[in-house]
C-alpha cells in the first residue's frame, strides 16, 4: 500500500525526508512506520501527535492505501 506522509514543526528535524509517499505493508500502523521513516529512540517513545486523514489518532492506527498522515510535536500547555 502507498500512504502520504508529512512530518510537521519541530518533528522535521529528526528525518531527511519530511514529506512523501511511503510503500508500506498491508496493516502497519503509525507506530511502525516511524522506523523506516528513521526517528531516533527517543522521539519514538514521545507522544507524538498523528493525524489521518484530517483526523486525531493514536500510534496504534492501522493505516491503509491513500491515507493521508501528518505528525506533529505533541502540545503542552500549563
Amino acid at each position: 500500500m502507498r500512504v502520504h506522509v508529512k512530518v510537521v514543526g519541530p518533528l522535521r528535524q529528526y528525518v531527511e525526508k519530511s514529506e512523501g509517499e511511503w510503500d508500506l505493508p498491508e496493516d502497519t500502523t503509525i507506530e511502525q512506520l516511524l522506523d523506516p521513516m528513521g526517528f531516533p529512540e527517543k522521539i519514538k517513545k514521545m507522544p507524538i501527535m498523528t493525524v489521518v486523514n484530517n483526523k486525531f489518532t493514536g500510534c496504534s492506527t492501522k493505516l491503509k492505501d491513500g491515507d493521508e498522515i501528518k505528525l506533529l510535536w505533541p502540545v503542552g500547555g500549563g
